[in-house]
């Protein structure tokens, strides 16, 4: 299926405009859920610094400025262990750093 200037549609993403790139309140958007309100964590087990934004009291975004395998013991020796990147689910000493960072007010939580 083609659009009014004969490029096809199926192969455009929904954020793209006509001519491919992508359309500027998108961009906007991207920046406002992915990277607005990250603010650096640092593990208290390993030293290895992250970046945080609690979305929700339930929800948490953590964006890796390193290697986690390289950088966190526990990730790298449950890689290590067998356990397939996927289904590594962190790191419990991270969790607990976050939390403290939570509940020192250095990550703010919105209100549901």
């Amino acid at each position: 299926m083609a659009d009014a200037t004969g490029a096809s549609v199926s192969a455009r993403r929904w954020w793209q405009r006509v001519d491919g790139g992508a359309r500027s309140e998108t961009l906007e958007d991207m920046r406002t859920y992915v990277e607005g309100g990250l603010v650096p964590v640092t593990c208290t087990a390993c030293r290895t610094e992250v970046l945080v934004k609690k979305n929700s009291p339930r929800h948490t975004s953590v964006q890796w400025i390193s290697d986690a395998a390289a950088s966190c013991p526990e990730i790298g020796a449950q890689l290590a262990a067998g356990t397939r990147a996927s289904q590594v689910l962190g790191c419990t000493a991270l969790k607990r750093s976050i939390e403290d960072a939570v509940r020192a007010g250095v990550v703010a939580v919105p209100d549901d």
